[in-house]
């Protein structure tokens, strides 16, 4: 990442800041992009380590990095002070070399296996993204004879689906599973992933509910009529939980049958923004999901304070040659535990 600097050094290959007094200028070959682009496999994630890297580069900080891929590994081992992951160094007055080893040492970790382990929970939310996402592309989204389907609002909630960092997917996908398997014996089931008013990335919530077809229902006008009725309470929820955390601004849900109905299944995904409610309104909204019996008492919340890295006590992975410590302390997990990845569900 340097440019030599006695004369007579020579750096076989080497790129630094390609226009230091411009927009910063990311340089990955084929190999490198590969590896950032599997290792921070959703739009936040990469967006943030190219911010970060970018910062880093031109503090000083950075005397040499010894590839992409290192730089990579020493970023998804450290934490900073807010809980994000960062270029954290010891001694910000002497720049440091990023080793060779890093990324090998990192990949070969068991906490590393650990982590990728936990994160296939995540990827439940990525295949509801895929699924909407695909059904807008191919003009196959269902709607109801007396619904208007509105593809601004549909893109919008799988966009905020789709800004969620593969940790926080990870819980999702752990709430989504688990109201899958209460819904098969409950009429009706509804979790919210929700983040406390104080802490951070706080303006979006997520619910899934699940809503059961009844053989009654057939004399009550069949599926299409379980499917209004379904998207219905669905929006009830949907405004209610607006109305009762006015420090949101958006709420994204997914309703569908739960598992094992032994039929077909569709999913509906509603998306709705906060709004400043005239009295009128709040009392509706009110008396709506009174009628439903939602969201009338207390909601039970659930902290969510899962280790990224999960079950091993202590980083063992490869270190700077400035550091002579682990990278990542357990005030630091801590932190990252409490900011990060704090959230609240309902049941």
């Amino acid at each position: 990442m340097n440019w030599p600097k006695e004369p007579g050094e020579v750096v076989t290959f080497a790129i630094g800041d390609v226009s230091p007094s411009g927009p910063f200028v990311h340089v990955l070959d084929d190999v490198s992009l590969d590896i950032v682009m599997q290792e921070l496999d959703t739009i936040r994630d990469f967006t943030d380590y190219l911010k970060k890297k970018e910062d880093f580069v031109r503090s000083g900080r950075l005397k040499h990095a010894h590839g992409e891929e290192n730089l990579l590994a020493y970023y998804a081992i450290r934490v900073n002070e807010d809980g994000d992951h960062d270029f954290v160094v010891d001694d910000a007055s002497s720049p440091i070399t990023i080793a060779r080893d890093h990324y090998k040492k990192w990949i070969s970790d068991p906490q590393y296996l650990a982590k990728k382990e936990a994160d296939k929970t995540s990827y439940v939310w990525d295949k509801f993204i895929t699924l909407f996402t695909d059904n807008m592309l191919n003009g196959t989204s269902i709607t109801l004879d007396d619904h208007k389907f509105e593809l601004s609002k549909n893109e919008l909630g799988v966009r905020y689906m789709a800004l969620e960092m593969r940790f926080r997917r990870r819980s999702h996908g752990e709430a989504i599973m688990g109201a899958l398997e209460k819904g098969i014996n409950e009429d009706s089931f509804f979790r919210m992933m929700l983040s406390p008013a104080e802490s951070k990335d706080n303006e979006t919530a997520f619910f899934i509910m699940t809503f059961k077809y009844q053989d009654w229902m057939e004399e009550k006008g069949g599926y299409e009529q379980y499917r209004r009725k379904r998207t219905e309470r669905a929006t009830i929820y949907a405004h209610g939980v607006l109305e009762k955390y006015p420090h949101l601004k958006r709420v994204v849900g997914i309703s569908r049958e739960p598992p094992e109905q032994g039929r077909g299944v569709s999913e509906d995904l509603i998306y709705a923004e906060q709004s400043d409610w005239t009295d009128e309104e709040r009392q509706l909204i009110q008396v709506n999901c009174k009628k439903l019996g939602v969201l009338q008492r207390p909601l039970k919340m659930q902290p969510v304070d899962d280790d990224e890295y999960p079950q091993l006590t202590q980083i063992v992975f490869g270190r700077s040659t400035s550091s002579n410590r682990p990278p990542l302390t357990r005030k630091q997990r801590r932190k990252q535990a409490s900011v990060l990845r704090k959230g609240r569900r309902k049941k």
